[in-house]
């Protein structure tokens, strides 16, 4: 009996409370304040308070013009007609 109480206190659910409360609370990637669940989620992968949300603020290192460039190239692909034959 006792090994059946050592399994169902190793059981999943338990470890993975665990490892959310090592995260502990979101924080802005750039100033470290709290943000909770009012934080915004930039391309780059950080989490930002809402002062330095913007990209300009906090020093993203996201390519957004790039990213604008494969975004219109992929909407609009390249349109070849065929050729006429001369008369």
């Amino acid at each position: 009996m006792e090994a059946s109480r050592r399994t169902s206190s190793e059981s999943p659910a338990i470890g993975g409370s665990d490892e959310a409360n090592k995260q502990g609370p979101k924080r802005c990637g750039a100033c470290n304040k709290r943000v909770g669940l009012t934080g915004f989620n930039c391309r780059c992968g950080s989490m930002f308070c809402g002062v330095h949300r913007y990209s300009d603020k906090h020093d993203c290192p996201f390519d957004y013009h790039a990213a604008g460039q494969e975004a219109i190239a992929k909407a609009n692909p390249v349109v070849k007609a065929e050729k006429l034959d001369k008369i």
